[in-house]
């Protein structure tokens, strides 16, 4: 009875070291694979040797303070802008954003057929930008161009397109913040105003 116990003892220790190495190989397996799998797709190894996963694309907005001056007629006229941009980020390096803006003209009392000092609208645009450095961990430089037009029936209503070039850190993670040089050309609706070359300067933040 001892002898037949001792033996259905060693088969079940036998059976459960068996099927415990199986599953350990079969783990191991699994994490190989996985590896492989998140090669194929996109790593990106930073100093430290960490391997960061990127996909192919994900939101993320930014949102900037600009300050504008006519380059043609200084200092007549100056802008202040406030622009929230969501869209889409791509592992390549480029972005496809709806920049919204809250946009200031600021002038003299009566200057170029505006209206008092100061004149608001909002603009709705589509932006493209490419990022220099997208492989980078610690920087960014991206160049932008974008383009669009006020919506509200006011006498400070105009078409615009500007280019603009963004320099800026990714070291706090999720927000890079940035400085911003650029050029904006407005083509008014208003027949009394004229056209504008404006150099602008923005501070603002990424968010992914």
């Amino acid at each position: 009875m001892k002898r037949t116990a001792l033996i259905t003892a060693a088969t079940l220790l036998l059976l459960a070291v068996t099927v415990t190495n199986a599953t350990a190989q079969n783990d191991t397996a699994t994490a190989l694979n996985a590896t492989t799998a998140t090669d194929s797709v996109s790593t990106q190894r930073t100093d430290t040797g960490t391997v960061v996963v990127k996909p192919k694309a994900w939101f993320s907005f930014l949102t900037e303070i600009r300050m504008g001056t006519d380059m043609l007629d200084y200092p007549e006229f100056m802008t202040f802008d406030w622009n929230v941009s969501p869209g889409v980020s791509f592992r390549n390096g480029l972005s496809i954003r709806v920049p919204v803006e809250y946009v200031i003209g600021m002038t003299k009392d009566g200057y170029n057929g505006y209206e008092g000092y100061y004149a608001s609208n909002g603009t709705v645009g589509l932006n493209l930008g490419y990022d220099f450095l997208n492989k980078s961990d610690r920087w960014r430089l991206e160049l932008n161009a974008s383009g669009g037009s006020t919506y509200l029936k006011t006498s400070y209503r105009f078409a615009y397109a500007d280019l603009n070039l963004k320099f800026g850190t990714k070291y706090l993670g999720a927000y890079n913040a940035y400085l911003s040089i650029g050029l904006r050309y407005i083509s008014p609706y208003n027949p009394d105003m004229t056209q504008k070359l404006m150099f602008n300067f923005s501070i603002g933040f990424f968010a992914f």
